[in-house]
């Protein structure tokens, strides 16, 4: 099934069309029976849908389905964010800026899958903090749905993943101070700007004013986080002539 959900997040199979299963067991050299047992599990979480009569289909994008996907992250993953942290040990916390680290490297390098696979790593690794077994339950189905949207938009803005380095070092150094508050806004801010990026990508400006407030709130969140952060370094470099590494 890993093969198969790969080729969905990715477009390997296009969003619509029609699923060729037996193209699919010559492609994985399986019989066809895995290949629908696989498909029947795919469909379960929404990435492919099954017509009566008709076969297979690979589930449609749409700008109602990403509003929707998204709203329910921002919400979902804001929440345990703020759970996680308090329970992140200073190992996780080391884990996350060596993640960080990684990211920054794939984003200056372009290796925009490696980067996308290190950003749910990054994540994950504060949600699975949280112990909560249904709630991350939700928000893997919901990384899932929504990773096509993200690979979309990715792969057509290259440049974006260096752009939000700045986002996820503020989310980090947050964790590191067990802001809960801090990163839990942080989190959501990355959420919501993804899903205004998406919008703006599929030609839909109008949907985007509805979102503005909130963007601009929470832009100012971090702008607030990224000044802390500079002063921090100052004041640390004054003490000892090194500047502080985040």
């Amino acid at each position: 099934m890993a093969g198969i959900r790969a080729m969905l997040i990715t477009g390997g199979l296009a969003p619509g069309s029609r699923i060729d299963q037996i193209e699919l067991s010559r492609r994985f050299d399986v019989s066809i029976v895995p290949i629908r047992e696989a498909l029947a599990r795919l469909a379960s979480v929404g990435l492919v849908e099954i017509v009566s009569h008709r076969g297979v289909f690979v589930a449609k994008v749409s700008a109602e389905e990403l509003i929707d996907l998204y709203t329910v992250r921002e919400i979902l993953e804001e929440q345990a964010a703020k759970i996680g942290v308090d329970r992140l040990t200073d190992a996780d916390v080391d884990a996350l800026e060596k993640i960080a680290d990684k990211m920054a490297t794939a984003a200056k390098k372009k290796d925009l899958d490696q980067y996308l696979m290190l950003n749910r790593e990054l994540h994950f690794t504060i949600y699975r903090a949280t112990r909560r077994r249904y709630m991350m339950q939700i928000i893997e189905q919901m990384w899932d749905l929504s990773a096509r949207y993200a690979h979309l938009q990715l792969h057509a803005l290259p440049d974006r993943a260096s752009q939000a380095m700045s986002e996820i070092r503020a989310i980090v150094s947050a964790c590191r101070r067990r802001d809960r508050e801090e990163v839990g806004m942080m989190v959501r801010y990355k959420v919501h700007q993804t899903s205004v990026g998406l919008l703006e990508r599929m030609h839909l400006p109008e949907l985007e004013d509805k979102t503005s407030e909130t963007s601009r709130r929470n832009r100012r969140a971090v702008e607030a986080e990224e000044k802390a952060g500079t002063q921090k370094t100052r004041s640390r470099k004054g003490r000892r002539g090194t500047p502080a590494i985040s």
